[in-house]
């Protein structure tokens, strides 16, 4: 009677053990995959090994019937033992199974212990038309779903067991016989977000059930890190099927500099893991990184590299950086930037250090991506996988010699990016530019005036640009008045600075010409002059330049242009400012005699061809000039006007292919100013109907006088006119009054001319030895006056 208690006492303590083992896998409907076998798999869910010697499978159809009894084998904890028909690949036991495939009704499979004391037993499909039981009612009353062909069923979570069928089993699409099944349930971080509020600063995201499986907080947790520091663990609720919760929480009071918030979702029986990692960054204040150097134009043997300076105290550790250019190109690259130091990030790391022996090794990071960067105009912008910016410059590579690098002047001025060429071949990677800012360096900029009645009001800003600031200087502003060599001084003033002021002071209006305004700051630790000195103009009544000659109406191959002359240099102003009509063009001041503007390069090149005029300059981009006349303003670069007048198409007598000129070039555009050219045209020479003074009555003279055409001498006429531009008729009469040659007839020309007689008369034949009556008239073209003048002259031998 003792030894029958030890038995079945022996017994229910290995069925407490054997409850643990739960089938975890079945495959009873093989159709449409490659093995064509059906299979069971078993899971041990407890610390302690288990012997399955004559434990057995039941299938069941309308009852539970023998399927297979196990031998003496054991399934060891926390371990899978599968059992599949021959072929089954990687089985522990082979065995006829011959599952019933569900399909119009209840079927099931059921695991028990020798003695029955113990079962596991999974119902699927419905209705249970056969009152099958399972482990805990009689009938059973919960069925997992009947699985397509191919897929298992399979438990959601191993070897766990609620003894509910229906949810304990899902149809899995990818079967993992003798391995943790693969349960779909998904949860995904969404909408991370930093936003500041009331000087702290908030995260916000969503996290979402993406599964048709409510999730219960058995294991669920978000971790938030800000800058590797894990600052809250949040315990996930339970997420009903495809619903979301909103979670909301502060970061606390972030420093100036970059963070990075990254957020992770641990959820065990998560299967997507992909969407359980979200990271966001902020930029708190002034960016710690700044593109600091450029190769952008290596030799073949070189290559193109980019330098980025960390201009702050505190190291960083990068992932996923990226400098796009304006096309979209992008240069990835993740590495360590020391505080106060420098990385240069290439192609090549090794031809870099072959290049560059000097440089540290462990400041040369390998980009993963690159785009090659533009030789001409570029715009590059830094910032990190989160599109958070940290830099964004444009430079231009026209002047760059090849295998010469451009530094940004001052790494710590992002108002006003400047960059210059380094000093030093090949650039100074990982180095200090060799252009960075002077210890003691003022910089003085015009910024505006103010025109009032009796005074004008100056704007300038005086800035400190070194490494260390000045605190005292003197700021002074001259006047020169239509580019005189002696100036005025107008203030002279002791200033205090700290990082840049805005100096305004105001001065009395000048009167009739042009002004040019000369400021200075003063110190003697400024160790640059060259940036101490700027300027502004003003216009009185005075014509410093001007439209001196314009072809609107060119003949066959020849373009439209208009000549600007200076009547005096300004040998501090830039550029010039040329509007037609509404069009406006900047043109680079020039202080040579004559200059011309054109339409395009092709047309500056034909000028120059037709007219001989490789010593003029040519500038393009004139507007399209209208035959019926046309508004034409000039200012100077600080709007000043010069001249605003409108030209009319009867000023040239409607002369195809001739210019109007300007008399005179130092009295105001208007119609009595403007002719047409007597030669066709002038461009870069003075005009033909130029006067500087206006002769006051009419002459005619001739030298030689007497000449001789038998031994081919000639006689000039030489006329003065009191008229700007005149029609002019000249005929030689012999002393019969009969007339024998004209000379001109009905001749545009200036008040000052020369007309050429060779002795020969209308026939071409040579006159003879005589007197002979010389008459010019003139008639003017602006009141038509007539002027009319006699001489004599004579033919000799």
């Amino acid at each position: 009677m003792k030894a029958l208690w030890i038995i079945l006492l022996l017994v229910y303590i290995i069925s407490i053990f054997a409850q643990d083992v739960v089938i975890n896998e079945v495959l009873y409907d093989p159709d449409g995959i490659d093995t064509g076998y059906e299979w069971i798999e078993f899971y041990n869910n407890s610390d302690q090994s288990v012997i399955l010697q004559d434990w057995r499978i039941h299938k069941a159809g309308t009852s539970f019937g023998l399927v297979y009894t196990f031998p003496n084998i054991t399934i060891e904890s926390y371990s899978y033992l599968l059992v599949g028909e021959e072929f089954v690949p990687n089985t522990n036991l082979t065995a006829e199974l011959a599952f019933q495939n569900g399909g119009s009704e209840t079927d099931g499979i059921r695991l028990s212990s020798p003695l029955g004391l113990y079962t596991d037993t999974v119902l699927y499909d419905s209705p249970n038309t056969n009152e099958l039981p399972d482990d805990v009612t009689n009938p059973g009353e919960y069925f997992a779903v009947d699985v397509d062909g191919g897929n298992t069923l399979a438990r959601k979570h191993d070897g766990e067991d609620s003894n509910n069928c229906e949810i304990d089993f899902f149809d899995c699409l990818e079967p993992t016989p003798g391995n943790a099944n693969f349960y779909p349930i998904d949860l995904a971080i969404y909408n991370l977000e930093i936003y500041e509020n009331e000087d702290e600063y908030w995260l916000q995201m969503v996290i979402e059930n993406l599964s048709t499986e409510n999730v219960y907080n058995l294991a669920a947790s978000v971790e938030i890190v800000v800058n590797d520091t894990l600052i809250v663990t949040y315990e996930l609720p339970a997420i009903p099927a495809e619903n979301t919760i909103n979670y909301v929480c502060m970061v606390g009071d972030l420093s100036n500099g970059y963070h990075l918030v990254e957020v992770e979702l641990i959820y065990i029986y998560d299967n997507e893991l992909w969407n359980n990692f979200v990271g966001v960054s902020i930029l708190i204040g002034s960016s710690p990184f700044v593109i600091n150097e450029i190769m952008f134009k290596p030799l073949s043997t070189n290559q193109e590299w980019i330098e980025i300076f960390n201009r702050t105290e505190c190291g960083y550790c990068v992932h996923n950086l990226n400098i796009i250019d304006a096309s979209g190109g992008i240069i990835s690259f993740c590495g360590d930037i020391p505080a106060s130091d420098f990385i240069v990030v290439c192609q090549d790391t090794f031809l870099f250090l072959q290049i560059y022996p000097e440089v540290d090794p462990d400041k040369v990071v390998f980009a993963s991506e690159w785009t090659s960067l533009n030789n001409t105009d570029e715009t590059l912008t830094l910032s990190d996988e989160f599109e958070t910016k940290f830099d964004s410059t444009f430079y231009n590579g026209n002047n760059c010699p090849t295998d010469f690098s451009i530094e940004r002047i001052d790494p710590f001025d992002d108002e006003n990016i400047q960059w210059s060429i380094s000093s030093d071949s090949l650039g100074t990677p990982t180095f200090p530019n060799s252009v960075l800012p002077l210890q003691y360096d003022l910089s003085l900029e015009f910024i505006e005036k103010q025109i009032y009645e009796n005074s004008i009001e100056h704007s300038i800003v005086i800035r400190n640009i070194g490494l260390e600031n000045i605190s005292n200087a003197v700021i002074s502003c001259d006047l020169l008045e239509n580019s005189e060599y002696i100036s005025e001084n107008l203030v002279t003033e002791e200033i205090s600075l700290n990082d840049s002021i805005r100096y305004e002071f105001s001065v009395d209006l000048p009167q009739d010409g042009y002004f040019t305004f000369i400021y200075e700051i003063i110190s003697e630790d400024d160790m640059n002059i060259s940036n101490n000195v700027d300027f502004s103009f003003y216009n009185s009544n005075s014509l410093p330049f001007v439209i001196n000659e314009i072809m609107y109406d060119p003949g066959i191959d020849e373009p439209e242009w208009l000549e600007i002359t200076n009547n005096y240099i300004i040998p501090d102003l830039s550029k010039i400012i040329l509007i037609v009509d509404e069009d406006s063009l900047e043109i680079s001041y020039c202080d040579d005699n004559y200059f011309l503007v054109t339409n395009s390069n092709n047309d500056a090149d034909l000028l120059r061809t037709k007219y001989d005029l490789d010593d003029i300059n040519i500038f393009t981009g004139l507007p399209s000039l209208s035959n019926n006349g046309e508004e034409l303003i000039l200012l100077d670069e600080c709007k000043n006007t010069i001249e605003s007048f409108q030209f009319q198409p009867d000023w040239n007598n409607a002369l195809d292919g001739c210019s109007i000129e300007r008399i005179n070039p130092e009295i105001n555009a208007d119609a009595h100013n403007w002719g047409p050219s007597t030669i066709g045209s002038t461009p870069g020479e003075a005009n033909s109907i130029f006067v500087q003074i206006l002769p006051t009555k009419m002459k005619l003279r001739a030298a030689p006088n007497p000449f001789s055409p038998f031994r081919n001498e000639r006689t000039i006429f030489s006329f003065t006119l009191p008229e700007f531009i005149s029609t002019v008729t000249l005929r030689i009469f012999d002393l019969k009054g009969r007339m024998v040659r004209k000379l001109v007839n009905q001749v545009l020309q200036a008040s000052t001319g020369n007309l050429i007689w060779d002795g020969y008369n209308d026939n071409g034949k040579k006159l003879p030895v005589g007197v002979y009556l010389v008459l010019m008239q003139a008639t003017s073209r602006d009141s038509e006056k007539v002027y009319t003048k006699k001489i004599t002259v004579v033919i000799g031998k």
